[in-house]
């Protein structure tokens, strides 16, 4: 019953932090970010890396994320926003220079990537997009849990990891909406 509950909650928080989203908006963010990031690389390769890393660092990130989520699950007490905020600073931080000590080890895998799996540049836009966008969803949504205490705590008489769980499957259900509503190339 609890983790109904919760589930619910969090159905409800995701479908509020979606509901008013302009589609045409988004679109446009993706293709101004894209365009700079294409403008500022030195060939096809580096644009694509560019894009490649940020998803690393979005995968990295979320994996920061998910932890300090569990973290406060399991403690039944969230994290003053203010405090969230910092937390989450600190670990993209730690992220961004671990992402540049493996930079060239990771291009390595990239460029073997593009040859085995014949990557087209339209799925690695679509692929960052898909991160960056649920990157922002985590974001989004762990920042109205601890702006909301009072009624978020519904979450603390669940199961964490399966809170955990019913959490990333909205992010992606709503991730994927999303991006497959736009054209980015």
């Amino acid at each position: 019953m609890a983790q109904e509950v919760a589930n619910k909650f969090i159905e409800n928080v995701c479908n509020h932090l979606v509901r008013n989203m302009n589609i045409t908006k988004v679109e446009e963010h993706f293709k101004e970010t894209i365009a700079v990031q294409r403008q500022s690389a030195a060939s096809t390769k580096d644009f694509w890396d560019m894009l490649m890393v940020n998803m690393l660092f979005f995968t990295e990130n979320e994996q920061a994320w998910e932890q300090q989520f569990l973290k406060m699950l399991h403690a039944k007490n969230w994290l003053k926003p203010a405090a969230l905020e910092e937390e989450l600073l600190m670990h993209q931080m730690r992220i961004r220079q671990q992402v540049a000590e493996q930079m060239e080890a990771a291009k390595e895998l990239f460029h073997k990537q593009y040859e085995t799996e014949n990557m087209t540049e339209e799925a690695i836009i679509y692929d960052y997009a898909y991160s960056s966008a649920g990157h922002s969803m985590r974001m989004d949504l762990l920042t109205v849990f601890v702006s909301t205490p009072e009624q978020s705590k519904v979450l603390f008489d669940a199961d964490p990891e399966e809170t955990i769980r019913i959490v990333n499957g909205y992010i992606a259900y709503h991730t994927d909406g999303l991006i497959n509503k736009t054209k980015l190339c």
